[in-house]
């Protein structure tokens, strides 16, 4: 955030060796400017204060970064002080002002004025006033508190008591400051766009392409400093990428005319926070109640011209594919155009192992072909700020397996170093979101999430995409991309990257028009299908092309298990190339002359275009992930895959005569995970679903114990035969299940005990050996329901369905309880929650978290002493308090019974001490004292 200022700092700063200032210093002191040297000296301070103001041009005219930014912030100190001076002499206080004095150290310990909040561009306005609010009733509270004790109310009428009350101690004088400081800073923000754009009340022009609005944005507030010649490259060099295409030539359709980057590039929709003590920015739920906002330019001219620009990095984070190299491509050459010096360090290209100063010279050297020394290139900026992005830190944390936990605070530390070495620079850091958790944020960091495309973007997209492609469109006639036939792919379509793949797909043969009608499954199913051929047809003849499409799909399902397996969203190219061998999925190892044989995880999946290929150097040697833009991309292909299996084996039991069919791959696959920790998975298995899987997947339960262990050396991370049986055993089910109609436990069970007995060991293994959130995912998937000596099965809402226990339990804990004893048919829990419903019927489930909730107090209630009214006062409340729901019968019943235990005297005292404490409690003993007459 912008840095405060304490007052007597900021006037010196502002007024230099002016001699009103100078003539004030020996009254201000070299101390901590407290309250009382201000209302002592207040129609200087106004005066000083106010012609400091005035010259804003003087204030804004520096061509240095650092000292405009710092006399901006210095003025807003004075703005505060001075709101308030104002407001304190209009009010004209009954007070002799003169003959009240006390010490400095009393100054100090009760009025001191700290550094003033200046306001921060990831707030709004409303919640920069309210710390200056509550700035003005501090200084209220300590002259209130101040004047009492100097025994000022004896020396005064009461009238004119009350109206100094009035002022500090009711805070009116407080809210006249506030009402006077808001109005001076939106008459200033007019004079000075740097005050507008702290706190978003610039006036926005409405463009959506290429962020054109923070050239515009930050051309108001141009020094008119120009970079030397040698960093003058560095710049144009940033500029080209807006020239260039939205993407490689080879990943389109020949002959097609793609836009460029300053063409389509939307400027995106955002939320914003600033770090602080409990916080997980990789969690999507952490950010849900910030509200997200669509001035992400203005954002970034507020932050650029802060001191806390210079202090801390800004994060921004977003999903595979949400545009966040793009991002710091356009803002490098939008900010080439203004006073700033924009280097942008791809961190995938450079060393992982290096320190920040490295990696920045390093990427000079790879965009420019020079060997710039940081502190030279920045000495040589002059006054223009430097502005490092360092793109693609969720690389380093993938690629080299490293927690770099500290990357951000060296990040800080760098900072802090070149600004006390008079070399200020900003630096904005990218990252994947579902990573962020992995790095510890330095407190008041900006973090930053891209949002999703709403519609409005998508509609400009494609009318920008449409118009680039008019011409191809007709001479192959085709229909433009509408936003309907996107729409039904929103999922894909909000993110720019997958849109930009929905584009490529629909210019061949208009493909995404044709599937309007076709079911999920089939869609993902020619999507990838082409994208793979389009790949393999650059470097095979086309009659080729068919016979390797299959193969290529089945490593990128190779690349899928690898990740789910190991409960990720992504995985390294070695685990990919292990997993391929153990497997024994992996091609031929090809090589030409002395170039060293490629392995399968090179030959295989970061060349297509729905593969993310994360990239690190460490060492010299080239580090790589990879993850799906998408990771319903993965979920079909885990899908797919063992459907295809399935098949396969349907078809060695149509051959085979001799031998039982051999589920070894299968088995290997699905020992490591539950498949419905991935919803998506079920839901394209169904849509794959074959009524002959049933009885296939039936057969392979049953005969399990017969069968040896796969001979497959295939190890995602450490499990023993008890952990693999139970994953197996339980994707079986869900896999036999994937059909909608009902299954019965005694047709799928082995059949050595009675089915609920033998459902209930499988269930009770499944617990045992599972992790807790893939326990709960069974949970959710599967339905379970009692039907006389058996049970019936069905893939669904399991949570949604208690069967003979169809109550509404209090607390979530006991809903879980109900859920598992239904799963897992356990008796004795059943009949234990059985006889506990009279008491949970009718609870609100979130109340169970305090105060014991309503059965715990109800219990209270019926072991209470009969001769002890103390207790009974307590308990009643507390009962009457916990209780919310709709039926207030269990709590009348049980509070009626034990009254009538009660002496007359003892009740009636009880229903009166009772009633006092809330409208509820006399609500209740109304109707208490009705039922007993």
């Amino acid at each position: 955030m912008a840095r405060g200022y304490r007052y007597v700092d900021a006037v010196r700063l502002l007024g230099g060796q002016d001699p009103a200032v100078m003539a004030l210093d020996t009254l201000l002191g070299i101390g901590t400017l407290g309250v009382w040297d201000l209302i002592e000296a207040k129609n200087e301070l106004i005066k000083v204060g106010n012609d400091l103001l005035g010259r804003w041009r003087d204030w804004r005219s520096d061509q240095v970064w650092r000292s405009r930014t710092e006399r901006l912030e210095a003025a807003h100190a004075i703005l505060v002080v001075t709101a308030y001076l104002e407001t304190l002499d209009a009010m004209e206080l009954p007070l002799d002002l003169g003959r009240l004095r006390f010490s400095r150290e009393e100054q100090r310990a009760v009025f001191a004025i700290r550094e003033i909040p200046c306001p921060a561009p990831h707030r709004p306005f409303e919640q920069n006033v309210e710390e200056i609010a509550a700035t003005y009733r501090t200084f209220n509270s300590g002259m209130e508190g101040f004047l009492d004790g100097l025994g000022v109310r004896e020396r005064l009428e009461e009238h004119e008591w009350e109206q100094v009350a009035a002022a500090f101690k009711h805070n009116t004088l407080a809210g006249l400051a506030v009402r006077r400081y808001t109005d001076r800073y939106r008459r200033l923000a007019t004079d000075v766009p740097e005050f507008a754009f702290w706190t978003g009340q610039i006036e926005h022009q409405a463009t959506r392409a290429g962020l054109a609005e923070l050239r515009r944005l930050l051309a108001m507030v141009a020094s008119g400093a120009t970079l030397p010649e040698r960093l003058e490259t560095v710049a144009r060099l940033h500029r080209v990428a807006l020239t260039r295409p939205v993407a490689k030539t080879g990943d389109v359709p020949e002959g097609m005319e793609l836009p460029t980057l300053d063409q389509v590039y939307q400027t995106p929709r955002y939320r914003v926070t600033e770090i602080g003590g409990q916080a997980d920015p990789s969690a999507e739920s952490w950010w849900a109640g910030m509200r997200v906002r669509e001035d992400f330019a203005g954002f970034l001219a507020g932050f650029l011209t802060s001191t806390g620009a210079t202090e801390r990095p800004l994060v921004v984070l977003g999903q595979p594919g949400a545009g966040k190299s793009v991002l710091t491509e356009v803002l490098a050459a939008r900010l080439s155009e203004e006073s700033f010096l924009p280097v942008r360090v791809p961190l995938r290209e450079v060393s992982a192992g290096a320190d920040i100063q490295q990696q920045i010279e390093q990427a000079v050297y790879r965009l420019s072909g020079e060997r710039l020394q940081w502190p030279d290139l920045a000495r040589t900026a002059g006054g223009v700020l430097p502005v490092v992005f360092l793109d693609g830190f969720d690389e380093l944390l993938q690629a080299t397996g490293v927690r770099q936990t500290d990357y951000l605070e060296r990040v800080a530390r760098f900072q802090q170093r070149e600004s006390d070495a008079g070399r200020a620079v900003a630096v904005i850091v990218t990252s994947r979101t579902a990573v962020a958790n992995r790095a510890d944020f330095p407190l008041g960091t900006f973090v930053a999430k891209l949002e999703p495309f709403d519609e409005g973007q998508i509609a400009h997209w494609l009318k920008v995409w449409n118009r680039a492609n008019a011409g191809y469109f007709e001479r192959h006639g085709l229909r433009p991309l509408t936003q309907d036939v996107v729409r039904r792919q929103a999922a894909l379509a909000e993110q720019p990257l997958l849109l930009l793949m929905l584009a490529l797909y629909d210019a061949d043969g208009n493909a995404l028009h044709s599937a309007a009608e076709l079911g999920e499954a089939e869609l993902y199913e020619r999507l990838m299908r082409r994208f793979v051929e389009r790949e393999l047809e650059k470097a095979h003849p086309r009659a080729e092309v068919g016979g390797l499409v299959e193969r290529e799909l089945v490593q990128l399902a190779c690349v899928a298990f690898s990740m789910f397996n190991r409960g990720r969203q992504w995985a390294t190219s070695a685990e990919f190339d292990r997993d391929l061998k153990a497997l024994k999925l992996g091609r031929p190892e090809a090589g030409a002359g002395f170039a060293a044989p490629l392995s399968s995880g090179d030959l295989a999946p970061g060349k297509f275009f729905f593969v993310y290929e994360a990239r690190a150097t460490r060492d010299d040697e080239v580090l790589q992930t990879y993850e799906f833009l998408h990771a319903t991309f993965g979920e079909f292909l885990i899908a797919r895959f063992v459907a295809s299996l399935l098949n396969e084996l349907l078809a060695q039991e149509a051959y085979s005569v001799l031998r039982e069919v051999d589920d070894g791959l299968l088995r290997t696959l699905l020992s490591w995970a539950t498949l419905s920790t991935r919803a998506p998975v079920l839901s394209f298995l169904k849509e794959l679903a074959r009524p002959e899987w049933r009885p296939l997947v039936i057969r392979l339960f049953r005969r399990l114990d017969t069968r040896d262990e796969p001979p497959y050396a295939y190890r995602p991370w450490i499990a023993g035969p008890h952990r693999r049986h139970a994953y197996y055993t339980a994707n079986l089910t869900l896999l036999a299940l994937v059909r909608d109609d009902g299954l019965r436990v005694s047709e799928l069970m082995p059949g050595y005990e009675a089915p609920v007995r033998e459902w209930r060991g499988f269930a009770l293994l499944w617990r045992s050996q599972c992790a807790p959130e893939e326990w709960t995912g069974l949970l959710d998937a599967i339905s379970a329901v009692p039907m006389e000596e058996d049970m019936v099965l069905r893939l669904g809402d399991g949570r949604g369905h208690v069967g003979v226990l169809d109550l509404r339990l209090d607390g979530r804990g006991l809903r879980q309880l109900a859920t598992e004893a239904h799963f897992c048919y356990d008796t004795d829990q059943i009949k234990a929650l059985l006889a506990l419903r009279p008491f949970i019927d009718e609870v609100d489930e979130d109340r169970g978290r305090s105060g014991g909730g309503p059965l715990r107090q109800l219990l209270e209630v019926l072991r209470l002493p009969p001769d002890n009214s103390r207790k009974r006062v307590g308990a009643y409340v507390l009962a009457i308090r916990e209780w919310h729901p709709s039926d207030p019968r269990p709590l009348l019943k049980v509070l009626l019974g034990d009254l009538v235990l009660a002496s007359l005297d003892d009740r009636d005292a009880v229903m009166a001490e009772v009633s006092k404490t809330s409208k509820k409690a006399r609500d209740i003993m109304q109707r208490l004292t009705r039922a007993l007459r």
